[in-house]
């Protein structure tokens, strides 16, 4: 029988290494490069989110064995399913279902009742899991990297964001998307990686980070393309840009950047488009 419980410090290695083999295993199978170059990676990962105040980890267990784990972000009021794996052996098995159902919940009791999710475009089956879940395909992402842009952005600066900015970048995501990602730009700031766009509108757009971590948001196109072409290099994998945004994502080819892989954003209860430029942080 499988048992759902809250993860554990000493958990984190065994649930770091089934995460590093359940990416590559998959990765392998559809002929992608693997997402993380080594366990140790990814247990560090799963470390920083089991400290983290505002996500909630759980480990699925089967005879004293850890085989899968979920963390779920609570920073936004629209939660967050960070990271599900489960082990290549023990896949087909309804852990994940399990996991998921468990983050789920979770994340509904403490109000989070919409919830979003980023899937690898080549993995059908987490499509249709999530699917059956709730979720509902809402935009086309693309992992986007390459080397840095040498570019000014006419009309725009772009500056480290201050406290003082939280605010104005928190109006800015509420009108854009329906609500507000505070408690990642707090965090973005308080870390020294959060950038914000000033314009003759004032802050138009911001960041919390330029790569796969990171979400940015802006008033237009214009904004996003100053906070790319601000910084010396792309944290992680790359910027995950929506393909649907085919002014930015054209941009984005005809400056030297190149698609690694693509994505599914997911969200069980959508909106409707946004109301402006964006580009999603992997964890949501």
């Amino acid at each position: 029988m499988i048992e759902i419980r809250s993860a554990q410090t000493a958990d984190i290695r065994k649930c770091g290494e089934i995460m590093y083999q359940a990416f590559k295993t998959i990765a392998d199978q559809h002929n992608f490069p693997p997402d993380f170059p080594n366990a140790d990676v990814t247990s560090g990962l799963l470390g920083m989110l089991n400290e983290a105040p505002d996500f909630d980890g759980f480990v699925a267990e089967e005879n004293g064995s850890i085989n899968g784990s979920i963390f779920v972000s609570r920073r936004s009021s629209v939660g967050g399913i960070s990271v599900v794996t489960v082990d290549p052996e023990s896949q087909n098995h309804t852990v994940g279902r399990q996991l998921m159902n468990k983050g789920m919940i979770n994340l509904a009791d403490q109000g989070h009742t919409r919830q979003q999710l980023i899937q690898a475009g080549y993995h059908s089956r987490s499509l249709c899991l999530y699917a059956k879940l709730g979720f509902i395909a809402t935009d086309l992402l693309s992992i986007m990297t390459g080397k840095p842009i040498i570019n000014d952005i006419p009309g725009r600066m772009v500056r480290p964001a201050a406290q003082d900015d939280a605010d104005a970048c928190n109006s800015l995501c509420q009108q854009i998307h329906g609500f507000d990602r505070s408690g990642e730009v707090y965090a973005a700031i308080a870390n020294g990686i959060g950038l914000v766009v000033e314009s003759d509108q004032g802050i138009s757009g911001y960041s919390t980070g330029v790569g796969f971590a990171g979400h940015g948001v802006g008033l237009s196109n214009e904004d996003l393309k100053a906070l790319i072409t601000s910084v010396d290099e792309f944290s992680g994998p790359g910027v995950i840009i929506p393909t649907t945004n085919g002014e930015l994502f054209n941009w984005c080819l005809e400056n030297g950047m190149r698609v690694s892989q693509q994505l599914t954003l997911m969200d069980s209860k959508p909106s409707g488009p946004a109301n402006g430029a964006y580009w999603p942080g992997i964890l949501c």
